[in-house]
Parts: structure tokens; sequence; C-alpha cells
């Protein structure tokens, strides 16, 4: 039988904190930066596929990389639209080297809200400027738009880029130019990130896989199996079928 993760995950604003054990992935990428932290170290593959031997680590966002297994870890994923990356990668490979958050917990499923709330502020705060206010950057108006019509959309459909498009003023390649210069990924692979959030939301609320398939808009469960494995390097089952959902900490 595959292995499979036991912990807890709990949604922190518009993050996602998993604290538990961690079972090995194969390379993958995704749109969210994660913050990983195994007190006894753990390995992570870097872009190029160096292997890291760390206690805690940053994968920016829409980047490749694998880890290890660890008995005990705690891992914060925050979407790349949710900070200004290129500040927050600036100092952190120094912060993560002296990482020690104040937390005397065990990193597994019994975890509390209170201990888990602050694990999730203190992985944070490794790469969100202490003026919050200042760490989402602005967008230009029709990304915005464009980032609107896909969270709400079932399916891409050409001809709505084509209108938002000439609403802007621009046409549909500097506005595909624009929304991947400033989200680093494009709208297709945008719209495939939020289908995975809007099932993953399906899932936490009870729905079974196949429905979650079906509410984040993917043609079935084994669509979105395949889209999971890209993703996270592990198929759902793995990652989902026996952890437990913890709530909100905000």
């Amino acid at each position: 039988m595959a292995a499979r993760m036991t912990g807890v995950i709990f949604t922190f604003d518009t993050h996602v904190l998993y604290v538990g054990d961690l079972i090995e992935s194969s390379r993958h990428e995704h749109h969210a930066g994660q913050v990983i932290w195994a007190p006894a170290g753990l390995v992570v593959e870097d872009e190029s596929g160096s292997p890291h031997r760390v206690t805690a680590y940053l994968v920016p966002p829409d980047t490749l990389h694998g880890h290890s297994a660890a008995d005990a870890a705690a891992v914060l994923w925050v979407d790349r639209d949710d900070l200004e990356w290129h500040r927050a990668l600036e100092h952190a490979p120094e912060i993560c080297g002296a990482f020690a958050p104040r937390v005397s917990t065990r990193l597994d499923a019994s975890v509390s809200p209170d201990d888990a709330r602050a694990i999730a502020r203190a992985l944070l705060d490794l790469v969100a400027p202490p003026d919050r206010s200042a760490a989402f950057a602005p967008r230009h108006p029709a990304v915005k738009r464009m980032c609107t019509m896909l969270d709400s959309s079932a399916s891409e459909q050409e001809v709505s880029v084509t209108q938002l498009a000439q609403q802007s003023g621009l046409s549909v390649r500097q506005l595909r130019h624009r929304f991947t210069e400033e989200l680093g990924i494009n709208p297709r692979a945008y719209l495939r990130w939020r289908r995975i959030r809007r099932a993953f939301a399906s899932i936490e609320r009870g729905a079974t896989f196949t429905e979650a398939a079906i509410d984040g808009g993917f043609a079935d469960g084994a669509h979105l199996s395949r889209v999971w494995q890209a993703q996270f390097g592990m198929a759902p089952s793995q990652a989902l079928s026996s952890v437990r959902f913890g709530g909100s900490l905000t």
C-alpha cells in the first residue's frame, strides 16, 4: 500500500497549513510558495535537482522541487498572488537557516489550534514583509478582471478572454503577456490551480473525491487525480484520505 500522510490540515487566512508526517514526493510544481519546517531534517531537491539537507526551506511558487519523507513537519502553502515574492525571497535563505520557532508541541495530528496558529504565523513571517499591507503587489486592472473571471469560471472560454482584452484596450497577446509577467504562469495554468483550490475546499467540506472533481470543474475524478499528481508529487489519496481537517485558524 502506498504511504499516506496522517497529519492535520488547517486554513490560515488564504493559506493552507499541514502539520504531521510527510511522505516522499516526486518532483512537482504548484502556484503556491511552500515554507517547510522539519525539526529533525529532510532532503529537498531544488529546481536544478540538487539535494539539500535542511530543517527549514522555502520553495518559491511555480518552482520544480521534490522532498523526502519526514516523521514530523509543518508546511505552509502561500499562493504566488498573495505576496510580493521577489521581496520575500531576498533574505529567506538566511532566515530559514536560523529558523527556530518558540513552539513546544509535537508536530502531528494532535496539534492544538493555538499551537497550529503559532506555527503558521512563524512560517508566514519567514516570507511576509514586516508591513503586511505592503506584501500584496498591485496588479494591472485587466489582470485583476481576468483573475476574477477565471476564479468564477468552470471552463476556460476564449471568447471571454477576447472580450476582456477588448475592454481593457489590450490585445489578447498583450493581456496574456501581462498576466504571465505579473503572476508567473499563463491563464490556463492559473485556471488549473484555482480548480485545484476549489476541489480541495469541497473535500474539506466533506465532498467525495468525485464530487470535488466536478465542483472544481474537472471532467472526472481521474482528471483531478492526474492534475493533483503533477501539482503535488503524490496521488490525492496519499495526501488527503488519511488526514484530519482542523478548520480555520483565523
